[in-house]
């Protein structure tokens, strides 16, 4: 496993993630203006569980983003392997780790955006569990991918 290989992977994650978590958050607060900030009468009494589907729709889309990655810079990192195995490793556990980082920080400025409108959003600990598995995922992703990148290249 080529330590270098996965801090820069962890890294792109990391980048990536603040571009996406804040893309996310002007995207939620814009939600939140349009469906509840204006609302009366029936609107305004459902307009906080529109607003919390959004939250949670936004999180979602965007932990969709770890696995392609992961096969992205997978292919990218085992292009320029000499082994099978090392790419493989490297790009799995990059992937893996990199996936938490993206999560994390996609997550935690999804949240923080929320406005008095989000009562009923989810919070850091509710989006730990799919946090958890898109990491797994994108292990396992990044890993094929890496061979497959390591065999082309």
């Amino acid at each position: 496993m080529n330590a270098n290989g996965v801090g820069l992977t962890a890294a792109v994650f990391a980048v990536v993630g603040v571009g996406v978590g804040l893309v996310a958050a002007v995207g939620m607060g814009w939600a939140e203006t349009a469906l509840a900030t204006a609302a009366t009468g029936e609107t305004a009494r459902f307009a906080p569980v529109f607003v919390a589907q959004s939250y949670l729709v936004a999180t979602a889309a965007a932990l969709v983003g770890a696995p392609v990655l992961a096969g992205v810079l997978g292919v990218l990192f085992g292009s320029g392997a000499y082994d099978v195995q090392e790419a493989a490793a490297t790009s799995g556990v990059g992937g893996g780790l990199g996936a938490v980082i993206y999560g994390l920080v996609v997550v935690v400025l999804i949240v923080a955006s929320q406005g008095e409108a989000a009562t009923q959003a989810h919070g850091i600990a509710d989006a730990l569990g799919p946090l958890l598995t898109t990491a797994v995922v994108a292990g396992v992703v990044g890993a094929a991918t890496g061979a497959l990148g390591s065999v082309t290249g």
